[in-house]
Protein backbone atom coordinates (compact mmCIF):
# COMPACT_ATOMS: atom_id res chain seq x y z
CA UNK A 1 0.00 0.00 0.00
CA UNK A 2 2.83 2.09 0.77
CA UNK A 3 5.33 3.69 -1.65
CA UNK A 4 8.96 4.01 -1.50
CA UNK A 5 9.12 5.27 2.49
CA UNK A 6 10.56 8.95 2.99
CA UNK A 7 13.95 9.56 4.63
CA UNK A 8 14.28 12.14 7.11
CA UNK A 9 17.03 15.15 6.96
CA UNK A 10 17.18 14.24 10.95
CA UNK A 11 15.99 11.70 13.74
CA UNK A 12 13.16 12.92 15.78
CA UNK A 13 12.25 10.13 18.90
CA UNK A 14 9.05 11.10 21.23
CA UNK A 15 9.71 10.68 24.94
CA UNK A 16 6.88 10.32 27.50
CA UNK A 17 7.32 11.88 30.92
CA UNK A 18 4.08 11.05 32.91
CA UNK A 19 1.46 13.12 31.01
CA UNK A 20 3.97 14.79 28.46
CA UNK A 21 5.28 14.47 25.20
CA UNK A 22 8.57 15.37 24.40
CA UNK A 23 10.77 15.46 21.36
CA UNK A 24 14.52 14.43 21.01
CA UNK A 25 16.19 15.83 18.24
CA UNK A 26 19.23 14.54 16.74
CA UNK A 27 20.98 16.83 14.28
CA UNK A 28 24.47 17.69 12.81
CA UNK A 29 25.69 15.94 15.84
CA UNK A 30 23.63 18.15 18.15
CA UNK A 31 20.88 17.24 20.09
CA UNK A 32 17.96 19.04 21.65
CA UNK A 33 14.25 18.21 23.24
CA UNK A 34 11.22 20.07 22.10
CA UNK A 35 7.65 20.20 23.95
CA UNK A 36 4.72 18.79 21.76
CA UNK A 37 2.40 20.55 19.63
CA UNK A 38 -0.29 19.89 21.60
CA UNK A 39 1.19 20.75 24.60
CA UNK A 40 1.95 24.30 23.39
CA UNK A 41 -2.23 24.04 22.24
CA UNK A 42 -3.84 23.78 25.84
CA UNK A 43 -3.26 27.52 25.78
CA UNK A 44 -6.42 27.95 23.69
CA UNK A 45 -9.69 28.50 25.82
CA UNK A 46 -11.99 25.51 25.65
CA UNK A 47 -15.33 27.54 26.27
CA UNK A 48 -17.65 24.32 25.69
CA UNK A 49 -15.54 21.77 27.99
CA UNK A 50 -16.47 23.74 31.59
CA UNK A 51 -20.16 23.12 30.78
CA UNK A 52 -19.90 19.85 30.06
CA UNK A 53 -17.60 19.06 32.96
CA UNK A 54 -20.25 20.59 35.34
CA UNK A 55 -23.00 18.23 33.72
CA UNK A 56 -21.20 15.15 33.97
CA UNK A 57 -19.93 15.77 37.39
CA UNK A 58 -23.82 16.62 38.45
CA UNK A 59 -24.88 13.61 35.94
CA UNK A 60 -23.41 11.30 38.72
CA UNK A 61 -24.65 12.84 41.49
CA UNK A 62 -27.90 12.52 40.18
CA UNK A 63 -27.17 8.83 39.26
CA UNK A 64 -26.10 8.17 43.04
CA UNK A 65 -29.13 9.33 44.46
CA UNK A 66 -31.50 8.00 42.46
CA UNK A 67 -30.04 4.87 43.09
CA UNK A 68 -30.00 5.39 46.77
CA UNK A 69 -33.71 5.71 46.63
CA UNK A 70 -33.92 2.11 45.50
CA UNK A 71 -36.24 2.89 42.29
CA UNK A 72 -38.56 4.15 44.68
CA UNK A 73 -39.82 7.49 43.45
CA UNK A 74 -39.79 8.58 46.85
CA UNK A 75 -38.54 7.14 50.14
CA UNK A 76 -37.38 7.94 53.17
CA UNK A 77 -33.03 7.76 53.17
CA UNK A 78 -29.96 8.45 55.24
CA UNK A 79 -27.81 10.63 53.72
CA UNK A 80 -24.34 10.94 56.12
CA UNK A 81 -21.91 13.09 55.60
CA UNK A 82 -19.36 10.85 54.61
CA UNK A 83 -21.58 9.14 51.82
CA UNK A 84 -21.86 12.43 50.40
CA UNK A 85 -18.22 13.49 50.81
CA UNK A 86 -17.36 9.94 48.64
CA UNK A 87 -20.31 11.30 46.04
CA UNK A 88 -18.76 14.40 45.39
CA UNK A 89 -15.15 13.29 45.27
CA UNK A 90 -16.28 10.22 42.18
CA UNK A 91 -18.15 13.31 40.51
CA UNK A 92 -14.86 15.48 40.90
CA UNK A 93 -13.40 12.62 39.02
CA UNK A 94 -15.92 11.49 36.37
CA UNK A 95 -15.13 14.42 33.84
CA UNK A 96 -11.31 13.41 33.68
CA UNK A 97 -12.19 9.77 33.65
CA UNK A 98 -14.35 10.26 30.95
CA UNK A 99 -12.02 11.92 28.99
CA UNK A 100 -9.15 9.56 29.61
CA UNK A 101 -11.87 6.68 28.44
CA UNK A 102 -12.06 8.67 25.51
CA UNK A 103 -8.49 9.24 24.44
CA UNK A 104 -7.71 5.31 25.55
CA UNK A 105 -10.37 4.51 22.69
CA UNK A 106 -8.95 7.25 20.51
CA UNK A 107 -5.53 5.78 20.88
CA UNK A 108 -6.03 2.45 20.19
CA UNK A 109 -8.08 3.30 16.94
CA UNK A 110 -4.98 5.50 15.42
CA UNK A 111 -3.12 2.40 16.08
CA UNK A 112 -5.25 -0.04 14.04
CA UNK A 113 -5.81 2.32 11.51
CA UNK A 114 -1.79 2.59 11.46
CA UNK A 115 -1.51 -0.89 10.79
CA UNK A 116 -3.98 -0.98 8.56
CA UNK A 117 -1.42 2.00 6.61
CA UNK A 118 0.97 -0.62 7.04
CA UNK A 119 -0.46 -3.19 5.25
CA UNK A 120 -0.62 -5.01 8.62
CA UNK A 121 -4.55 -5.24 9.49
CA UNK A 122 -4.98 -8.15 11.96
CA UNK A 123 -8.22 -10.61 10.74
CA UNK A 124 -10.88 -8.98 13.51
CA UNK A 125 -11.71 -5.77 14.86
CA UNK A 126 -11.90 -4.89 18.34
CA UNK A 127 -15.56 -4.22 18.86
CA UNK A 128 -15.05 -0.97 21.01
CA UNK A 129 -13.05 0.46 17.81
CA UNK A 130 -14.93 -1.12 14.73
CA UNK A 131 -17.04 2.18 14.36
CA UNK A 132 -14.30 4.41 13.88
CA UNK A 133 -11.96 1.93 12.20
CA UNK A 134 -14.92 1.42 9.47
CA UNK A 135 -15.69 4.67 8.56
CA UNK A 136 -11.78 5.49 8.01
CA UNK A 137 -12.19 2.61 5.51
CA UNK A 138 -15.36 4.15 3.91
CA UNK A 139 -13.03 7.65 3.90
CA UNK A 140 -10.24 6.75 2.12
CA UNK A 141 -11.94 4.32 -0.32
CA UNK A 142 -13.43 7.50 -1.41
CA UNK A 143 -10.98 9.95 -0.64
CA UNK A 144 -9.00 10.13 -3.86
CA UNK A 145 -5.35 10.10 -1.52
CA UNK A 146 -2.48 8.07 -1.81
CA UNK A 147 -1.58 6.91 1.84
CA UNK A 148 2.47 7.05 1.79
CA UNK A 149 3.36 7.17 5.47
CA UNK A 150 1.92 6.21 9.20
CA UNK A 151 2.49 7.37 12.29
CA UNK A 152 5.54 9.46 11.57
CA UNK A 153 7.80 11.94 14.33
CA UNK A 154 8.39 15.20 13.07
CA UNK A 155 10.06 18.40 14.79
CA UNK A 156 10.82 21.90 13.63
CA UNK A 157 14.30 23.43 14.52
CA UNK A 158 13.37 26.87 13.43
CA UNK A 159 10.32 27.04 15.99
CA UNK A 160 11.41 24.70 18.86
CA UNK A 161 8.53 21.82 18.43
CA UNK A 162 7.39 18.32 17.63
CA UNK A 163 4.64 16.21 17.13
CA UNK A 164 3.52 13.21 15.53
CA UNK A 165 1.29 13.02 12.59
CA UNK A 166 -1.24 10.58 12.02
CA UNK A 167 -0.44 9.98 8.54
CA UNK A 168 1.08 11.65 5.09
CA UNK A 169 -0.49 11.36 2.31
CA UNK A 170 -0.10 12.32 -1.77
CA UNK A 171 -3.04 13.58 -4.09
CA UNK A 172 -2.15 15.02 -7.48
CA UNK A 173 1.62 15.18 -6.80
CA UNK A 174 1.62 17.03 -3.82
CA UNK A 175 1.98 15.68 -0.33
CA UNK A 176 -1.25 16.15 2.34
CA UNK A 177 -0.86 16.25 6.13
CA UNK A 178 -3.20 14.06 7.45
CA UNK A 179 -4.67 14.02 11.38
CA UNK A 180 -7.32 11.26 12.76
CA UNK A 181 -10.00 12.72 15.37
CA UNK A 182 -12.55 10.71 17.44
CA UNK A 183 -14.12 13.47 18.49
CA UNK A 184 -17.24 14.78 18.76
CA UNK A 185 -16.43 17.67 16.40
CA UNK A 186 -13.71 19.46 14.48
CA UNK A 187 -12.66 22.51 16.09
CA UNK A 188 -10.88 25.33 15.59
CA UNK A 189 -7.49 24.27 16.68
CA UNK A 190 -7.30 21.06 15.36
CA UNK A 191 -6.07 23.50 12.11
CA UNK A 192 -3.04 24.88 13.92
CA UNK A 193 -2.16 21.65 15.07
CA UNK A 194 -2.03 20.39 12.12
CA UNK A 195 -0.20 23.76 10.55
CA UNK A 196 2.51 22.83 13.12
CA UNK A 197 3.16 19.41 11.65
CA UNK A 198 3.08 20.37 8.45
CA UNK A 199 5.81 23.11 9.06
CA UNK A 200 7.46 20.39 10.85
CA UNK A 201 7.07 17.82 8.07
CA UNK A 202 8.93 20.41 5.83
CA UNK A 203 11.50 20.99 7.84
CA UNK A 204 12.28 17.09 9.03
CA UNK A 205 11.67 15.45 5.56
CA UNK A 206 13.02 19.10 3.44
CA UNK A 207 9.83 17.89 1.39
CA UNK A 208 7.45 20.90 0.49
CA UNK A 209 3.68 20.42 1.99
CA UNK A 210 1.41 23.28 2.07
CA UNK A 211 -2.03 20.84 2.36
CA UNK A 212 -3.53 19.42 5.43
CA UNK A 213 -6.95 17.26 6.34
CA UNK A 214 -8.03 16.51 9.85
CA UNK A 215 -10.98 13.75 9.04
CA UNK A 216 -13.34 12.67 12.24
CA UNK A 217 -14.42 9.20 12.64
CA UNK A 218 -17.36 8.62 14.60
CA UNK A 219 -16.81 5.99 18.14
CA UNK A 220 -20.75 4.68 17.69
CA UNK A 221 -22.79 2.97 14.56
CA UNK A 222 -23.81 4.35 12.14
CA UNK A 223 -20.24 4.66 10.72
CA UNK A 224 -20.25 8.45 10.11
CA UNK A 225 -16.89 10.37 9.14
CA UNK A 226 -16.27 14.17 8.50
CA UNK A 227 -13.14 16.00 6.72
CA UNK A 228 -12.21 19.59 6.98
CA UNK A 229 -9.42 20.75 4.70
CA UNK A 230 -7.34 23.78 5.88
CA UNK A 231 -8.34 26.75 4.17
CA UNK A 232 -4.87 28.78 4.46
CA UNK A 233 -2.02 26.55 6.05
CA UNK A 234 0.10 29.54 6.18
CA UNK A 235 -2.27 31.94 8.38
CA UNK A 236 -2.76 28.35 10.76
CA UNK A 237 0.88 28.35 11.52
CA UNK A 238 0.85 31.60 12.35
CA UNK A 239 -2.05 31.25 14.86
CA UNK A 240 -0.41 28.19 16.30
CA UNK A 241 3.09 30.38 16.75
CA UNK A 242 0.94 33.04 18.37
CA UNK A 243 -0.28 30.28 20.94
CA UNK A 244 2.99 29.32 21.41
CA UNK A 245 4.78 32.63 22.28
CA UNK A 246 1.67 33.28 24.56
CA UNK A 247 2.27 29.80 26.60
CA UNK A 248 6.30 30.44 26.58
CA UNK A 249 5.53 34.26 28.04
CA UNK A 250 2.74 33.13 30.20
CA UNK A 251 5.50 30.36 31.72
CA UNK A 252 7.87 33.50 32.72
CA UNK A 253 7.63 35.91 35.60
CA UNK A 254 5.10 38.21 35.43
CA UNK A 255 5.74 40.61 38.29
CA UNK A 256 8.80 41.53 40.71
CA UNK A 257 8.58 41.66 44.14
CA UNK A 258 8.64 44.78 46.25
Amino acid sequence: MQAAPLNPLYRVDLVVEGRSHLYDVAAEGEAARYPSVTGFLGIISKPALVPWAKREALAMVESALVNRLDGKRCAQIVLNKAWIDNILIDAKKRPDQIKDEAADLGTRAHAFIDLIIHGQEPDTVPPEIEAPVNAFKDWWKGSGIELVMGDTKVASRIHGYGGSLDALGRRNGKFVILDWKTSSGIYAEYALQVAAYAQAFTETYGLPCSDAVVVRFGKKQPIEFEAKELADVKRSLDAFLAAKALKEALEKPQFIDW
